[in-house]
């Protein structure tokens, strides 16, 4: 059995969704990320105090896209190509899931904490935000004629990109996803192992409404 250190909502659920969509059976260690300090079980296992944080048979693996594809690989997912053009298509976009678009969201959020209520009127958030914009603009272009990122099958970096998608929530307003977008992260979040994260993280899906 898994262990998984998660937060609700977070990136982690990423890695909960693709342990539903393998069929593994997995202990969820739900993780406080805004208690300070953090707790010893999961300082023990990440001095970073981060999820995800996977435990397979006492080792401990870290960082979202090495467990997604560690996971993809050892129960021969489908959701990750096995080699070729699709393979590295798969994980071109789990990278931009994973370096990119996660990253973009982490600097909008740490300038929000540090600027209060003037994030509203701040010419850096705008900058942060419109960053953020740029990539879901190239996502809505990519979706044109597909209705997943790689092609017409769903791969593991449509679960990251739909689950960090969901944080846009947390902007109202500004940040907006566009049609073909929106016709995605419904088709993504409808599938059986998607929607029983949500339900055992308490997480509402919103942003596709």
């Amino acid at each position: 059995m898994y262990q998984l250190f998660y937060s609700p909502g977070s990136c982690s659920m990423a890695v909960h969704v693709l342990l539903n969509e393998t069929g593994q059976k997995v202990e969820l260690m739900k993780a406080d990320l805004a208690a300070q300090p953090r707790s010893p079980e999961l300082i023990k296992h990440n001095p970073r105090g981060q999820v995800p944080v996977l435990v397979v048979d006492g080792k401990t693996l870290r960082e979202g896209a090495a467990i997604l594809t560690y996971l993809c690989e050892t129960h021969k997912s489908p959701l990750l190509p096995a080699s070729g053009w699709e393979r590295a298509k798969a994980q071109e976009w789990l990278a931009f899931a994973n370096s990119s678009l996660h990253p973009a969201y982490g600097r909008a959020f740490f300038l929000g904490r540090q600027l209060g209520e003037a994030a509203a009127t701040s010419p850096v958030m705008k900058a942060a935000l419109d960053s953020i914009q740029k990539l879901w603009d190239e996502v809505e272009q990519e979706l044109q004629a597909k209705p997943y990122i790689c092609g017409k099958d769903i791969t593991v970096a449509d679960i990251l990109i739909t689950v960090i998608a969901n944080w846009s929530t947390y902007f109202g307003n500004a940040i907006t996803l566009g049609a073909k977008t929106k016709e995605y992260l419904k088709r993504v979040t409808s599938r059986p192992a998607y929607q029983q994260a949500l339900s055992t993280e308490s997480v509402v899906y919103k942003v596709a409404a």
